[in-house]
């Protein structure tokens, strides 16, 4: 269906989205669609998360081109700009889901007990706190003092930076992630792909 559509025509589809043909919003959401799902689908991602970062990522260029922060050239595709917003999204849900550390209980140290079913959460989560805080414990003063800004005090990436005197808050951004890929490894759980 895709392929035998007029909008196949890069300028036509531009043009009809900014007219705000519904012919073209479909297609821009089933080409989307059909292009990121796979991305997504192969990083862990559902159904569900495909619809919702197809939604937003239109959304977004909706957005860009209504304030004109887009416009159509003829040596690009739309289609391709779109598709970065969409893997941008994900990356982004990505990042919000690993402000909630979340530990697996099978990467615990071989001397721990493993727990019953009949165990309460509480508990449970007592055990992977007490995982995290112990582990803190072989990082580095900044790298401790970076995580508790960003996760438990909420500061943002330049307050963080001016506190540790990092330059800027891209580079608080770089030394946050490799203090958590640390954490993470010091806990047992596999690190993020790269």
């Amino acid at each position: 269906m895709l392929a035998s559509s007029p909008f196949t025509n890069q300028q036509l589809l531009y043009r009809s989205l900014l007219a705000g043909e519904d012919a073209a919003f479909e297609y821009l959401y089933r080409l989307l669609y059909q292009r990121i799902s796979g991305y997504i689908f192969a990083s862990g991602g559902t159904r569900d998360d495909t619809k919702h970062v197809v939604h937003e990522s239109i959304i977004t260029f909706l957005f860009n081109l209504h304030y004109e922060k887009y416009q159509w050239r003829e040596e690009a595709e739309l289609a391709t700009y779109v598709v970065s917003i969409a893997r941008h999204k994900w990356s982004e849900m990505g990042r919000q889901a690993t402000r909630i550390v979340s530990l697996d209980l099978t990467t615990l140290p071989p001397d721990a007990e493993p727990m019953s079913e009949n165990d309460t959460d509480e508990p449970d989560f007592e055990q992977r706190r007490l995982l995290v805080d112990q582990n803190m414990k072989l990082l580095g003063d900044k790298c401790r003092t970076c995580i508790d800004l960003f996760y438990f005090q909420k500061k943002s990436m330049q307050e963080i930076a001016a506190h540790l005197g990092w330059a800027n808050e891209d580079v608080a951004k770089k030394e946050k992630y490799r203090c958590l890929r640390k954490l993470r490894l010091l806990i047992g759980l596999r690190p993020w792909n790269d």
